[in-house]
This record gives C-alpha cells, sequence and structure tokens, in this order.
C-alpha cells in the first residue's frame, strides 16, 4: 500500500464539519428551505441513512454509515465522516506470525514461519494501529442521478503512516476508482477481530471501473476492467520435461520475460446474483486474467490467460441464524485470492513447452456461521481454505530468497468470536484464530492467536 501522509489534510476535513453544521442558520437568499443546511443522527433519519447506504461497501469489516450526518433539506448534498478506532491485544500460540512480514495483527496463514524457529513460538502483543477515516459526500441523494464521491484512509495495522485504502465514485450503477473487485463478494463473511479474515476468501482492492446493474426482482448482475496486478514466476525454467530445448541448455535458465511489455490487458471480472429477500441469496462471479509475456527462446510476444469462477451465498433459516459459503476454483487468479496474493506462482514457465507461461490451478473455499444472540450479543464461526497444484519446483526455488514463505501448497484457517455491543459507538470482541501452513518440501507450521478488541465507530 503506498503511503500517503495526510496529516494536515485529516484536521482540515474534520473542521469542516462544524462549520457546515452551522451553516443551517444562515438563510439562503433563495429557496432557503431546500438549501438550508441540518445535521441529523443517521439512526433516526432512515432516509439520509438509505441514501449514504445504498454506495458503501457492504463488507462488515467495513466502516458502517456513520452515525451523523449533514444535508440540505431536498438531499441534493450529504456529506458524512465516519472512522474507527480499534486497539487489538493478543497473544499467539505455536508460532510468532505477529512478528512476521506482511502479517502482524493480520492472522495470515501464508506467512507461518515453517519451519517454526526454537525461542520464538510465541508473542504477546498491544497494537492500537488498526484505524481508519472515510468521507462520503452525495449528490443528489435518493434520485435516479445520485451521485457519491467515497474515500477512505487507514493504516495497515503494523506501522504508523497512513494509506489511501479506497476511493472511487458512483453514479446510476457506474462506478470508477480504488474498490473492492466485482469478482469479490462482500456479504460472504461474518465479522472477525482479524482484520484480513478467511485465507481462501476472494478479497482485494483494485482500480476497476465498472456497472452493476439494478435488481430486478432481485435479479443483478455486474461486469468491469480491473487493472492488474500479476504475480509471476521471475522467468526461469525448473520443469522436468526438459533439460535442453533447441541444442541450448535451459535448466534453471531464463525462458520467459513476464514483465517485458508495458502494456496490461484488463482483468474482466463479472457477477449474476439473484437474492430472495433478507433470506437467501447466491452469487456466481467469473474473471478473466490475459497475460502478455514475451518468450525468450523464440524472441516472440505470446499471451497466458487465467479465469476463475466463484459460488457464494448465504441463507437465514431462522431469524436469528445465518449461513454463508463460497466455493472458488482457477488459473492464475492468485492476485483474488488471500493467502496466494504476493506469491510469485500465479503463472510459470510452462513444463511441457519451454517458452511458453501457463496459469497455475488454484482454489479457495470458506463456510461459516453468524448466530445473534441478542441486539447486544453475537457469535460467529469460520473455516477456510486455500490451495495450488503443480509448482513444486517454481515454490521451492521462489522460497530461496524469501525465508521459505513462498514455499506454500496449501493451508487452512478457522476462527471463531464473540462480539458484546455496549453502545452504537463501543463494541467489545474476544477471537480464537488457527491457522496451518503446508509447505512442498519443508514441513509444515501452525499458530494459535487469542485476541480482544476494543472497537469505537464514529
Amino acid at each position: 500500500m503506498k503511503n500517503i501522509h495526510i496529516a494536515l489534510a485529516l484536521p482540515a476535513v474534520v473542521a469542516l464539519v462544524p462549520s457546515l453544521a452551522a451553516a443551517q442558520d444562515i438563510p439562503e437568499k433563495e429557496d432557503a428551505g431546500d438549501n438550508r443546511i441540518t445535521f441529523v443522527k443517521t439512526s433516526r433519519d432512515t432516509t439520509v441513512y438509505n441514501i449514504l447506504e445504498k454506495d458503501r461497501s457492504k463488507n462488515v469489516n467495513e466502516i458502517a454509515v456513520p452515525h451523523f450526518a449533514i444535508h440540505t433539506a431536498n438531499n441534493n448534498f450529504v456529506m458524512t465522516i465516519g472512522a474507527q478506532i480499534n486497539p487489538i491485544i493478543g497473544v499467539d500460540m505455536g508460532n510468532n506470525l505477529y512478528r512476521q512480514d506482511g502479517a502482524g495483527i493480520n492472522f495470515v496463514p501464508s506467512q507461518i514461519p515453517v519451519p517454526s524457529v526454537p525461542g520464538q513460538r510465541s508473542d504477546f502483543f498491544i497494537n492500537a494501529l488498526n484505524a481508519c477515516v472515510d468521507l462520503q459526500v452525495v449528490g443528489f441523494g435518493g434520485t435516479e442521478n445520485q451521485i457519491t464521491g467515497y474515500i477512505k484512509f487507514a493504516t495497515d495495522g503494523n506501522g504508523k503512516s497512513i494509506g489511501l485504502s479506497k476511493a472511487y465514485v458512483t453514479w446510476r450503477g457506474l462506478t470508477a476508482g480504488l474498490k473492492h473487485s466485482l469478482f469479490q463478494d462482500e456479504e460472504v463473511i461474518p465479522p472477525t477481530i482479524d482484520p484480513q479474515g478467511p485465507n481462501g476468501l476472494v478479497s482485494t482492492s483494485v482500480n476497476e471501473i465498472g456497472y452493476v446493474s439494478p435488481s430486478f426482482r432481485g435479479f443483478s448482475f455486474g461486469v468491469g476492467l480491473d487493472m492488474p496486478s500479476y504475480y509471476s514466476s521471475t522467468g526461469h525454467y525448473w520443469g522436468q520435461d526438459y533439460k535442453t530445448w533447441n541444442g541450448r541448455n535451459i535448466d534453471g535458465e531464463v525462458v520467459v520475460d513476464p514483465d517485458f511489455y508495458s502494456f496490461k490487458v484488463p482483468d474482466v471480472p463479472m457477477f449474476v446474483q439473484m437474492k430472495g429477500s433478507d433470506v437467501w441469496r447466491v452469487k456466481l462471479a467469473g474473471i478473466v486474467r490475459p497475460m502478455l509475456y514475451r518468450d525468450a527462446l523464440a524472441g516472440k510476444r505470446r499471451a497466458s490467460v487465467g479465469w476463475g469462477l466463484s459460488l457464494s451465498g448465504n441463507i437465514k433459516p431462522v431469524e436469528p441464524l445465518t449461513f454463508y459459503l463460497q466455493a472458488t476454483y482457477g488459473k492464475g487468479i492468485g492476485a483474488y485470492i488471500q493467502d496466494l496474493a504476493g506469491m510469485p506462482i500465479s503463472y510459470v514457465p510452462k513444463d511441457s513447452h519451454p517458452g511458453h507461461m501457463t496459469p497455475t490451478p488454484m482454489m479457495g473455499w470458506v463456510a461459516g456461521m453468524t448466530y445473534d444472540i441478542s441486539p447486544k450479543w453475537q457469535f460467529n464461526v469460520m473455516a477456510s481454505q486455500a490451495r495450488v497444484w503443480h509448482v513444486s519446483r517454481y515454490a521451492e526455488h521462489a522460497a530461496v530468497e524469501d525465508s521459505n514463505v513462498n514455499n506454500y501448497k496449501y493451508a487452512y484457517y478457522g476462527a471463531a468470536n464473540v462480539f458484546y455491543n455496549i453502545s452504537s459507538y463501543l463494541q467489545l470482541g474476544l477471537e480464537y484464530d488457527y491457522g496451518f501452513r503446508k509447505s512442498w518440501d519443508h514441513g509444515s507450521g501452525h499458530d494459535n492467536r487469542l485476541q480482544f478488541q476494543v472497537m469505537f465507530a464514529l
């Protein structure tokens, strides 16, 4: 994540709110009734709440609709500022995952050290760096021409610098900017204290332009273009079918160049969804991922196409109980699966045809359950897995210079938590997380984490 220093910008934005709220006392020369600014509590104004909620992320771990907003009487202008501050206290048992780069307060099974290091198999931490703030401005609220501008800044939970997390504009179903991909299902998991969540989940933020249709009796669809991120091998051939090619020794040599061309073909995510009120929902999503590269043996430009399919949904058989499920399979989609993002094994040289690249088969699944004990108490449990195939030699060689992190075969994730809402502003939570990672040739490792949160939400 790119670091963006906004120490001066945030106080200025926050200071703007009381000024705008005070504007309700300044009479307008024309249409005073429509243009007067009013300060409201969103829980008491369902119209304003629904206007703001319409274009916000539905992910349970994102900032919910803030408690307060300002708006004109005709809702041609609506603005709100939200924030979350979430100190987390925890202990690792079995490994020191908290100390690993790329993990920290994110419980990431792919980062579990394999093998574990004696004397470093436990850890205790207090982390107050899990915080974020957002700004949402809406024009022509509640009309067909409603337009929303949304921006969010957050820490990564491991450093004090603040980075741009989301920034997008939405109008008539069209959305452009930095946001969750349309390949992702934002409504498919229960909440977790762990900021990242299940390791087999499809989850990523990308620069995207996309369209989502209105709901037609519960049916909707979407299609978009994503700016791609490729996690490919370095291009060295570690296949077993050939040692020489056209009289040339290729064992361990560069046979493809995945970064030769500056032009990146957009990923194409799409989905169809059926929703039966709040009782059930089913979503089928797909993605196509073309990748251009140079065949170093033939001196030619070639293309390799990755793809993915994801079936997800939830069902509420009785009022307090909700079940969630997502199953994903594809080739070359490591950029979209939590545990596989960043690993250089999504595209590798083709074993049977040196000079060509092939997308790696991989999958992820998540199953979860939520039980709303009462309006103040909630219990959640979930399990997940991510896995890759046919890249043992590439994973082993990628791990040589990376402390074995990229030597990844599969991993499991499990979590159970309970939340207590003291008020709409303050939530306490207790969570147990379990992670297990299997490498191709260095054995396996696991970690247990028990953690407690005190979350304030504006």
